[in-house]
């Protein structure tokens, strides 16, 4: 598994997110057009369950609204999230699949369905294959891809990147990838992010909220996962999850 680099560990942010919606206003203008055709499928690759949300809740509400349909890759049970705290893993795995059904549904797209690849969580890079496989298998010529970014700051995310590009770039599919961690490693204007490919998709207030309200069913995430240990969703992300846009490399 190739290392991430140090210029992307994910630790506490170095940029509040009120100045990175700043600096997002002066520099991304919203795009006028939707970012996927409302003709495609779209097809969201999430490393976690709550990652569909984190980075494209806005985006498939606005797909499915447009009469688009959708479908889920869930790539792992994200069952390592409480490792740290000593969670048992099975108990785990069904809670979080749990928290993305109610997540779904606050959305309005409890229709929405999902192929879950039982991957393990924080090792994607290792069943790459696996991942590479199934989504060539599940793909089809007019679907769309969205999933996390591959510079992300995450393993999983980075690797679900890597993957997506290949295969869309196979089988000439358009590719969204959003940024999820990287608000927290990286630097307005940092020199090595092509600023250019960032897109920003805007939405109405009854999104954005929802989008909130549908985070919020991830308890296992935005909660402490034992007295010593802080939840994985922190202030930041949270905060950031409430923008009323969301942004995507393309």
């Amino acid at each position: 598994m190739t290392p991430i680099p140090a210029s992307r560990h994910i630790a506490a942010p170095r940029v509040p997110a009120p100045q990175w919606r700043q600096w997002l206003e002066r520099h991304v203008p919203p795009s006028p057009q939707p970012l996927v055709d409302p003709r495609r499928r779209l097809v969201v690759v999430a490393p976690h369950p709550d990652d569909e949300v984190l980075a494209c809740a806005l985006l498939m509400q606005q797909h499915a609204a447009h009469g688009g349909a959708l479908h889920i890759v869930g790539v792992t049970d994200g069952e390592a999230s409480h490792a740290e705290a000593g969670q048992p893993t099975p108990w785990l795995a069904a809670l979080r699949d749990s928290e993305r059904q109610a997540g779904l549904a606050r959305l309005g797209l409890a229709h929405v369905p999902v192929t879950r690849l039982h991957l393990p969580d924080g090792a994607v890079a290792e069943a790459g294959a696996r991942l590479h496989a199934a989504l060539m298998a599940l793909l089809r010529p007019a679907d769309a891809l969205v999933t996390t970014w591959r510079l992300d700051g995450h393993p999983d995310h980075e690797c679900c990147g890597r993957v997506a590009l290949d295969v869309s770039r196979r089988l000439g599919l358009p590719l969204l990838q959003a940024p999820v961690w990287m608000w927290h490693w990286a630097v307005p204007q940092q020199p090595d992010i092509d600023w250019s490919a960032l897109r920003c998709l805007p939405a109405e207030a009854p999104a954005w909220e929802a989008k909130r309200v549908a985070l919020q069913e991830h308890r296992s995430q935005w909660l402490p996962r034992s007295p010593q240990t802080p939840p994985v969703l922190d202030a930041a992300i949270i905060e950031r999850a409430a923008w009323p846009c969301e942004y995507f490399f393309v």
